[in-house]
């Protein structure tokens, strides 16, 4: 396949490898009240994390950062559908409440564009499989066991730590340097959405809502120019969904404030900038999106590791003859 990667170098490698040396993964239990789920990922810092049941002695689900911005959206309508108090201190107040009453079986009522069934793949699978089924199911992330139907859960794979391996191949740049060296804007940007932005003078309730009506992982936030001012991400409503005095009302600039420095959160490229130069930024755990810029400094894509990924990767598994 033109322009993709040879599978045979992620065949040749198998999952066990991206497999930390140490670490433990944390488990969610189904019946487990939403603001611990909250809590615990943004203690942990995590972006995904496996929901076991109990009842069923296996793991049901993922619990994500995308599902976070759902639920504080849907704490918000259950609160507006039963008649807020106008007070925004006790509307925010009530979300809160709305959100702890809430438990992670809930998360099946949100109505998620998910496959059915729990995803797994094993320690022993290629690299290439993983990927794969990272790229067909678009996942967040791949939970990892000792066997494809394991109760055994060993690793979350993000789609960013098997670009960090790739950035690290020798045999990557021997193969596909051509590649590497095409500029973002011809190979990666016809694999990006059109990106989907909003004002710096939106409300929070509004950047909420279209990250979750639109299933993105990143908004740009631009300025009265339309210039690049900021990034709201799902990630950052970690953050803003365990401040219990976050009002969604509020104006989106005031909710990004509480956020940690911007130059730490946003990351961009150039559409003249390489592949491979795309790939080391993202290849940076901190680095969760690139934010593409186009000659005049406007925004033109938002390239994830999943795109990239996807640019790389051959469009079906290959055949052995």
């Amino acid at each position: 396949v033109e322009n993709t990667m040879d599978a045979h170098i992620l065949e040749q490698h198998e999952i066990f490898e991206l497999l930390p040396t140490h670490g433990k993964v944390v488990t969610l239990d189904a019946d487990l009240p939403m603001k611990h789920a909250l809590a615990a990922l943004a203690s942990h810092g995590a972006t995904c994390l496996p929901v076991w049941d109990s009842a069923l002695q296996r793991f049901v689900d993922v619990f994500s950062c995308t599902d976070l911005v759902d639920i504080v959206l849907f704490a918000h309508r259950a609160l507006a559908g039963a008649g807020a108090p106008p007070a925004a201190g006790a509307a925010a107040g009530d979300a809160q409440t709305a959100l702890e009453r809430c438990h992670l079986r809930d998360l099946h009522g949100l109505k998620r564009p998910r496959p059915a069934g729990f995803l797994m793949a094993s320690v022993d699978d290629s690299m290439l499989h993983g990927a794969l089924m990272l790229k067909q199911h678009a996942l967040e992330c791949l939970p990892i066991g000792d066997s494809a139907c394991s109760s055994s859960l060993l690793h979350l794979l993000l789609p960013e730590q098997l670009l960090a391996f790739l950035a690290t191949l020798p045999e990557l740049r021997t193969s596909h340097g051509p590649l590497l060296e095409e500029p973002v804007g011809k190979a990666l940007l016809p694999l990006c959405r059109q990106p989907q932005t909003v004002r710096r003078d939106a409300s929070l309730l509004e950047a909420l809502g279209l990250l979750s009506a639109e299933r993105l992982h990143a908004l740009p936030v631009l300025d009265a120019s339309g210039a690049l001012f900021d990034v709201l991400s799902s990630r950052d409503v970690r953050q803003l969904a365990s401040n219990p005095a976050t009002d969604l009302a509020i104006p989106l600039e005031e909710a990004l404030r509480s956020l940690p420095p911007k130059d730490s959160r946003v990351q961009t490229c150039a559409i003249s900038d390489t592949v491979a130069t795309a790939i080391t930024r993202l290849a940076d755990p901190e680095a969760a999106q690139l934010v593409c810029l186009n000659d005049a400094g406007a925004v033109c894509a938002v390239v994830t590791a999943s795109a990239v990924l996807a640019a790389l990767l051959p469009s079906s598994p290959p055949h052995h003859g």
